[in-house]
């Protein structure tokens, strides 16, 4: 994948971040210890207290594991220690995930160990006996009565659940994993009962019709987007490494455009990046990813920054592969600052970014892709919108979404959030007229006036006016002939 905004938090090369691009990474500062790795080779295979005997694509067995306890409370800690038998080494493409899960929608990606970093997969022999050891903290909001682990092998970069390893033996929980452990959950936070899905579930975000013209000023006064559903607050990255201020989205769509506004929270606004197609992600910026048919391959990554540069590609199979960054989709955008642009000398209040996408360039370079255009009401899509946050003493990036990732895999396109399109008033469908009541048989009928004719949606009154920099849409000067850009998933 050539372009995602996470970065390798890893100390040791952190000169070579800057180069590389959202791929698979290690915790931040966590570096090999053959010490430590030898000591967890074993010469003989354990007796687990929970035996599994899963095997994933014939290559590699998960023998089971040892936990300290089998019931929690949220935001409590606990220790797991994995054991694994190779039969044929899966190689360096391969890397393992562990999610824990709860049957109200909770999910948490642990993947890394101290073991996976020291004796990651590319280094692992026929015949080598692993002990792999980590310790998890439960999410303090934690609302499920249960508690699942899950682990799986999958293809570094792959999206899919194909870019995982078959499970060929053990409890397939169905998406090429294996449930290794459950816990009950008991205290504070939890519910006695699962939760029910969302009355919406399948249909997710509804993005409403806008009722009349969006001018892309980045001011969102439009009387439309009072309407628009706002997403609510984004979620920290898994892995992040400081909290992420708020940042919220809205939508809405017409026969040519589907209308983002981002409203980020920051006290520092700042982005070195001003040219179409820079590294933004590098530094403030807020990214889209859209898979318009839903079929977890052929998606388009959209970014806009504070300075209103442009970075957009397709991606014509999932990130494993280069996206097409030559690729133009078209946006046209428009950044309002609350603050002063650039000027790490004060203090900011946020920026809001407003984006109109025309629909043609949800299907990339796909024209077969099978997406009506424009989208009839009912139609759903999948995305996702992340902001990337780089403050000014930080070494590193942290970032918040929508829908939840991890802060090694931005671009996550198994988790976009669905969107389904509404009329004006976020219907779904165009409800029946009813049947008139039948007049009585002595009295003539009465006539009925016409109704009078739906106004026009009025902008409602501009806002007083803040201590602003408004930059207008594609104010951004094109970017000359330079060096290939730096690659990023």
């Amino acid at each position: 994948m050539t372009r995602s905004v996470a970065l390798v938090f890893i100390v040791a090369v952190a000169t070579a971040a800057a180069l590389v691009g959202c791929k698979d990474r290690a915790v931040p500062g966590a570096k090999k210890d053959p010490e430590y790795a030898q000591k967890n080779l074993l010469s003989t295979a354990p007796t687990p207290k929970q035996a599994v005997n899963g095997d994933f694509g014939g290559k590699v067995v998960y023998l089971g594991n040892d936990v300290d306890k089998t019931s929690l409370k949220p935001g409590e800690k606990f220790t797991v220690v994995h054991y694994w038998k190779v039969v044929q080494p899966p190689g360096a493409d391969y890397a393992i995930f562990t999610h824990v899960r709860g049957n109200g929608g909770e999910w948490m990606n642990v993947d890394m160990t101290k073991m996976r970093t020291s004796y990651p997969l590319g280094d692992w022999k026929a015949g080598d006996i692993i002990r792999d050891e980590q310790t998890i903290t439960l999410r303090g909001d934690w609302k499920s009565p249960v508690a699942t682990i899950n682990i799986g092998i999958y293809k570094r970069g792959g999206h899919t659940e194909n870019d995982r390893l078959p499970i060929v033996s053990g409890p397939d929980d169905g998406h090429r994993g294996i449930v290794v452990s459950r816990f009950t959950i008991g205290g504070a936070g939890a519910s006695a009962t699962p939760e029910a899905p969302p009355a919406q579930a399948s249909t997710g975000y509804v993005v409403r019709r806008a009722a009349g013209p969006i001018t892309i000023d980045g001011k969102a006064d439009e009387a439309s987007w009072t309407d628009a559903v706002s997403t609510g607050p984004f979620k920290d990255a898994q892995g992040s490494s400081a909290p992420v201020p708020p940042t919220s989205a809205r939508m809405l769509w017409d026969d040519k455009n589907l209308y983002v506004f981002i409203d980020v929270t920051d006290t520092d606004v700042y982005s070195q990046y001003k040219r179409p197609d820079d590294p933004l992600w590098k530094e403030d910026t807020v990214e889209l990813f859209i898979d318009a048919d839903r079929n977890g391959h052929g998606y388009v990554e959209l970014q806009v920054n504070p300075n209103n540069a442009q970075f957009d590609s397709w991606f014509q199979t999932t990130r494993a592969q280069p996206g097409d960054e030559k690729w133009t989709s078209g946006i046209v955008s428009a950044v309002v600052v609350d603050g002063t642009l650039d000027n790490r000398g004060d203090t900011d209040k946020g920026w809001h970014a407003e984006i109109a996408i025309p629909l043609e360039a949800v299907k990339g370079k796909d024209a077969a892709m099978a997406v009506t255009l424009p989208p009839k009401v009912g139609d759903s899509w999948k995305l996702n919108v992340v902001r990337v946050e780089k403050g000014k003493d930080a070494k590193t990036i942290t970032a918040s979404s929508w829908a939840a990732i991890s802060m090694a895999d931005f671009h996550a396109i198994d988790r976009l959030q669905t969107v389904t399109f509404g009329d004006e008033k976020g219907a779904l469908a165009v409800a029946a007229p009813a049947a008139p009541a039948p007049a009585p048989a002595e009295a003539a009928p009465t006539p009925v006036a016409p109704a009078p004719k739906k106004g026009v949606a009025t902008k409602a009154p501009a806002p007083a006016p803040l201590k602003k920099m408004k930059i207008d849409a594609k104010a951004v000067a094109p970017a000359p002939a330079a060096a290939k850009k730096p690659a990023q998933p």
